[in-house]
């Protein structure tokens, strides 16, 4: 990329960044209604176009996207947190069955860590939903910032 595109991107990347911290969870309920809005709107060109039944297809999608899509998300996200802690607890078992009996308590601690890690975070998931998201959408937000920061800088260096 040339030093306009990294900059546009940096730019862009600082953006996206301050969009998700500032709007935390409200970013997937404005994405639900946009997919719900193209899909309407789609249907109403298959319409103008005369293909009617997937006009209807498109027009029945459209309203239950737009009427029951935060329940879809919550769904998912409930589904994303059991399938979490299941596979952090399938690899504690994993990790008990294959490690060695003579590791440290530190070497057993980083050992145990990461799948610990993971149970937890599908409790936070399946129990605080909101309140996970939005630290999700914190978290990725300062690292777009902390990203295009790094990108700009980078810009102006030449090699």
């Amino acid at each position: 990329m040339n030093q306009k595109e990294n900059v546009a991107s940096a730019l862009g990347s600082i953006l996206l960044g301050i969009l998700l911290i500032v709007m935390k969870g409200k970013i997937i309920t404005a994405a639900i209604t946009l997919l719900a809005v193209f899909v309407i709107v789609g249907a109403i060109m298959d319409f103008v176009a005369g293909l009617v039944n997937y006009g209807i297809v498109k027009s029945v999608a459209g309203i239950c996207i737009l009427v029951f899509g935060w329940v879809f998300a919550s769904l998912a996200f409930y589904i994303l947190a059991a399938g979490i802690i299941i596979m952090g607890l399938l690899q504690i078992s994993s990790i008990k069955k294959t490690m060695p009996v003579n590791l440290t308590a530190g070497e057993r601690f980083q050992e145990y860590f990461r799948p610990g890690l993971m149970v937890v975070a599908g409790a936070c998931l399946l129990f605080n939903q909101s309140g996970t998201i939005a630290w999700a959408f914190i978290a990725t937000g300062v690292l777009l910032v902390i990203n295009g920061i790094m990108t700009l800088v980078g810009a102006n260096k030449t090699y």
